[in-house]
């Protein structure tokens, strides 16, 4: 059962002793500054152990099976990789930007010390986003399936053609469209590929399921936002040659015509503790998503 889209649960009385930090395996910055956050939270009392993703070993080998808190050190792209792996433990995230943009990563690496200083003491407030699962079905038969933080994109292959889908929702057979391409992303992923497509900024904790399509051909489909409880079908149309899902930018399939991506809310939420309460809309400004003329 999921939560209200907008509940605020509080940290506060959950105690922090378990701490696992987790960095990129080729990042030597981050690997560094999580030796010396372990070594600062030890002196706290706190039992901490480092992990490089790709994680290539079991969770079994840690020196706990669930942590109180995962620590990620990197960008929002290594803060997507990391949720993927070990979101199903069901324990908070929070992340130290050493990327660019930092819409997930929200901890400073200058201020590292005092922002982890009040979650140790106080906590914070726990962030709850909604998920999509998506699975790819090929002649009636599963070939893959995962979880999106952000977004799920059906584009065009390598030549510029564009592709035909078929679209249905739960309450049945929405529209044919051709286009470039198709993006279904969360609220939280409103703010990536969906708003640069011509999408809504939609506030990261409500429970929607956004549509934006890319470059549509002939056609006026309108950006569209549909509640989370519904279920989504694209069917790749017989005319496309070669079409590509990409999952949050970072994996991708390739479609055949004919293929089906099934797309549903993900059974559970991602819980990302945010240190300072800062709001939805001031984090876009300081962002830059609003520039003055």
């Amino acid at each position: 059962m999921h939560k209200n889209s907008l509940t605020m649960l509080e940290f506060h009385n959950m105690s922090i002793e378990k701490i696992l930090l987790a960095t990129k395996m080729d990042s030597s910055a981050a690997r560094n500054m999580a030796q010396e956050i372990m070594a600062w939270l030890e002196q706290r009392n706190c039992s901490a152990c480092t992990a490089c993703f790709p994680y290539e070993k079991d969770m079994e080998d840690l020196p706990w099976s669930n942590p109180d808190l995962i620590l990620v050190l990197g960008g929002d792209g290594t803060m997507l990789s990391v949720v993927r792996t070990l979101l199903d433990l069901q324990v908070p995230f929070l992340g130290v930007n050493l990327g660019k943009v930092g819409f997930l990563a929200e901890v400073s690496p200058l201020t590292w010390k005092e922002q982890l200083s009040m979650v140790l003491k106080s906590g914070g407030r726990i962030s709850r986003r909604m998920l999509l699962e998506y699975s790819i079905f090929r002649a009636g038969s599963k070939r893959d399936s995962g979880v999106a933080i952000n977004e799920l994109v059906v584009s065009r292959g390598e030549l510029a053609r564009i592709i035909s889908l078929d679209l249905e929702s739960s309450q049945g057979a929405m529209e044919s469209i051709r286009a470039d391409g198709l993006i279904v992303s969360t609220p939280t992923g409103s703010t990536a590929y969906c708003v640069s497509a011509g999408g809504p900024l939609v506030h990261p904790e409500m429970q929607a399921m956004i549509l934006t399509p890319v470059c549509v051909f002939l056609h006026d489909f309108k950006p569209l936002v549909m509640p989370a409880s519904e279920s989504l079908l694209l069917r790749i149309g017989n005319s496309t040659q070669e079409a590509y899902l990409t999952v949050d930018g970072q994996t991708g399939f390739v479609l055949k015509p004919g293929d089906e991506l099934r797309v549903k809310r993900y059974h559970v939420d991602l819980q990302l503790l945010m240190c300072r309460d800062e709001g939805f809309i001031n984090k876009l400004r300081y962002k830059k998503f609003f520039i003055r003329g």
